[in-house]
């Protein structure tokens, strides 16, 4: 038959189930449950040299032509890496939010031992001269970029709360900005969570608030020795009740609580997941496990430094491991689970009209290279322009395709960031298909297992 497997598809067997596979398109999303015993005349289907299908029952005709639909199975003379670029380039090109992640400041109150900042300059704050600046920058921007129909701020630090004033005064002028440009609006903010208290969020929430992110790495005997403020004292009671407060005010749907782990809190995390049940937040925020990795290396040959991760990280596959049982635990609480681990194809680097933009008015295209002056493609004063030519280059897509690799629709080649600190290049491809391909099968598992 003119059909085949798609290149984008993996396959899970169900544990204590021998006689039943799982296919999940990392292109399309579909997934489906299917008898070894059906596979096996899907196979002898595709098979076939001629294209008489009236051999096989309408039933197996009508449920091969139902995978061609999800894109499960797709015409044998499909060129999918040739599809996949297009794909690619079709939903950049097409994007039209113009996304400023808005560093107003590189300090913070915490040190938190893992933080990817450390070594940076932290004493920078966005002013009101630079930010009136920005503001003129946007609107040059906007009006040489018809195609934009969103402004969308991200609030980013170090931690962005410390520089309220400031947040106070830009974000009203932007929001107009969108306005005056016919433009949608909305915010979103990456904070420790300290000083978001109601009033803080009442105020983003009249800025369009989408989404909000805080960190919490335990249950507060954990939490408060690892997220631990500057003068010595933890954290854990006023972010828990900042949290509490807003999800009660009904201003955003849920809260983004991510919970980074490695050695040192990974035995604790079950308790915090009951602390959340406890409060019935299941319905009010969105979990999110990460994994803490290499941040920083030294030259000339990039040999890592001795650093937090190399003393309390995993390896990849224990990484995979203990995010797996994370969103197990988090299941059986209630609580939501991703349908799938994505290593970032779509961040701010892959995006058009993205940018980060430092409080001295530096343009960058990757959040994680806040501080580093690699990162930096020029300034607010000399470009407008969202374009970074070195994040522009996607040869490196190419070399991902040649391995076949399933999980490219969900990885893109791998973080830029991490190719830049494992091997000084983010021009090359980062392959973790490791831990990709066991966190991506055991969340189908997870997520599509019946009992």
């Amino acid at each position: 038959m003119n059909l085949k497997w798609s290149q984008f598809v993996f396959q899970v067997k169900p544990k204590d189930k021998k006689d039943k596979i799982i296919f999940r398109s990392t292109l399309t999303g579909a997934t489906i449950r299917m008898g070894s015993k059906l596979k096996r005349i899907i196979d002898s289907f595709l098979e076939e040299e001629d294209d008489d299908e009236s051999k096989y029952p309408k039933k197996i005709r009508d449920y091969v032509n139902s995978l061609t639909k999800l894109g499960i199975l797709i015409p044998r003379d499909t060129d999918e890496k040739k599809n996949y670029l297009s794909l690619f380039n079709d939903i950049r090109n097409n994007d039209s939010t113009f996304g400023i992640y808005l560093v107003t400041t590189t300090d913070c109150q915490l040190r938190c031992p893992y933080c990817y900042e450390q070594n940076i300059n932290q004493k920078q704050f966005l002013n009101i001269a630079m930010a009136d600046k920005i503001i003129l920058w946007c609107q040059k921007y906007i009006e040489r970029n018809k195609q934009c129909k969103k402004l969308r701020v991200i609030l980013y630090g170090g931690e962005p709360l410390l520089n309220k004033r400031i947040i106070k005064y830009i974000l009203p002028q932007l929001h107009q900005t969108a306005q005056r440009n016919n433009l949608l609006f909305d915010t979103q903010i990456v904070t420790n969570g300290v000083l978001l208290n109601p009033q803080m969020a009442l105020f983003l929430a009249r800025h369009n608030l989408d989404r909000i992110q805080i960190t919490i790495d335990g249950p507060p005997k954990i939490h408060d020795k690892r997220r631990i403020g500057k003068n010595g004292k933890g954290t854990f009671d006023r972010i828990f009740q900042n949290i509490l407060n807003i999800s009660s005010m009904g201003i955003i749907k849920k809260i983004s609580i991510r919970i980074n782990f490695d050695k040192n809190n990974i035995s604790a995390i079950h308790e915090l997941l009951d602390i959340l049940a406890l409060h019935k937040l299941q319905d009010k925020v969105d979990l999110s496990f990460g994994i803490i990795t290499l941040t920083s290396c030294s030259e000339p040959k990039r040999k890592y430094k001795k650093n937090y991760i190399d003393l309390y990280g995993f390896n990849d596959s224990e990484n995979a491991e203990k995010y797996l049982w994370l969103c197990k635990e988090a299941k059986e609480r209630g609580f939501t689970i991703p349908k799938e681990f994505m290593l970032g194809p779509w961040c701010s680097t892959r995006a058009i009209h993205s940018v980060v933009i430092e409080p001295n008015g530096s343009l960058l295209k990757c959040f994680s290279g806040v501080g580093r002056k690699e990162f930096i493609f020029g300034d607010i004063n000399s470009k407008f322009t969202c374009n970074d030519p070195r994040f522009s280059d996607f040869a490196y897509l190419k070399e991902c395709l040649q391995k076949e690799c399933p999980y490219l629709p969900i990885c893109g080649g791998g973080c830029r960031f991490e190719a830049f600190i494992h091997q000084g290049n983010i021009q090359k491809p980062y392959c973790q298909f490791n831990l990709i391909d066991k966190i991506n099968k055991g969340l189908t598992r997870l997520n599509y297992d019946k009992k």
